[in-house]
């Protein structure tokens, strides 16, 4: 099994996931590129980059018939990784991600303001993240925002993941091009497909999940009450109770 954090993100939101998954799967939680402990890349952040670093992974180990789990921008790569390698994939779980965003989505992303750079005190960057979630505990919200952040020498606390990541917008929700190539590779993926969906996230519509029922067969999807858009961050257990039938991973 590999799993993929989102945009700005890191390898420890699966934490929790990946300890229990570990009975059944040999679990990679991976920090993809510019993100987390991984380096910062020369050769920039465009979607096709990540889904070639994945293909280099699963070459690197020889990894075969693979369960792929994606929250967010990890759902666009396993599912891109998916319709190119069709026959090394097993199961996918997307977590809070689709080809396209619902209108709700739109007008909050117009609205949103850019996110800081920079704290001058851990508890400061802790109270940023807290305006914009308030379901996580206090113990997972911290320990996600440690580690999502690094003092600096100058006593400052900056993000890990590439400043380049916050200040360009990701073109794979708003791009035509991108939102057909992804409803592509949902109706042509064989293998079966969990969506996971923040039920207090606005990301996806129902609209926009009958749209993908409709498309494809073998996609079925469930809903995490209390959860936004992380969903393993805000309610890891709930997360792992609603992916153990799909992923055949019983207690």
């Amino acid at each position: 099994m590999i799993c993929m954090h989102g945009h700005t993100g890191h390898a420890h939101i699966w934490d929790e996931f990946a300890e229990v998954m570990s009975t059944h799967y040999h679990v990679y939680a991976l920090d993809q590129r510019g993100h987390g402990g991984s380096d910062w890349t020369t050769d920039g952040y465009a979607r096709e980059r990540f889904v070639e670093d994945l293909a280099s992974f699963m070459d690197a180990l020889s990894l075969d018939k693979t369960a792929l789990v994606g929250l967010s921008m990890g759902g666009w790569n396993a599912l891109l990784y998916a319709y190119n390698e069709p026959d090394r994939v097993k199961s996918i779980i997307i977590v809070d991600i689709a080809p396209e965003r619902s209108e709700v989505a739109k007008e909050e992303q117009a609205n949103r303001g850019p996110s800081p750079l920079e704290f001058y005190r851990f508890e400061e960057a802790y109270a940023w993240s807290r305006l914009g979630n308030p379901w996580a505990t206090d113990a997972r919200l911290r320990k996600d925002l440690a580690q999502k952040i690094v003092q600096r020498p100058n006593g400052k606390w900056a993000w890990k993941a590439d400043p380049a990541l916050f200040k360009t917008s990701l073109p794979d929700n708003q791009d035509p091009e991108y939102i057909a190539q992804y409803w592509r590779c949902l109706e042509a993926i064989t293998c079966p497909i969990l969506e996971v969906r923040g039920k207090e996230s606005s990301l996806l519509s129902d609209n926009i999940i009958e749209r993908m029922k409709r498309a494809n067969p073998m996609f079925r999807s469930v809903d995490v009450d209390g959860a936004g858009h992380v969903v393993t961050v805000d309610k890891p257990q709930e997360f792992i109770a609603v992916t153990r039938e799909f992923l055949g991973a019983f207690p």
